[in-house]
């Protein structure tokens, strides 16, 4: 994703272009795509594939279920259970 960012605004960049007409364009931008994507997608998709959608969102911000401390533990009980 970062060699995308890198092409894309690298060649804006040669070819003369300013980036702070980028930066400053951006929020409206980024309004107007993300808001018909989110359109698009209450429009096309079913209520279910909404809810699933909308509750996937909530576990991604509420963070992994897993902690550093539970995969240390389970490497423990692994390195228990196959020693020999």
């Amino acid at each position: 994703m970062s060699f995308l960012f890198a092409c894309v605004f690298g060649g804006y960049l040669m070819t003369g272009g300013s980036l702070a007409v980028v930066f400053e364009a951006m929020p409206h931008e980024l309004l107007t795509i993300f808001g018909a994507a989110i359109a698009a997608m209450l429009i096309a998709g079913s209520i279910y594939n909404v809810k699933k959608i909308v509750g996937g969102l909530g576990q991604t911000i509420s963070g992994p279920r897993w902690k550093p401390g539970d995969f240390r533990d389970l490497l423990c009980l692994l390195f228990l259970l196959t020693r020999p």
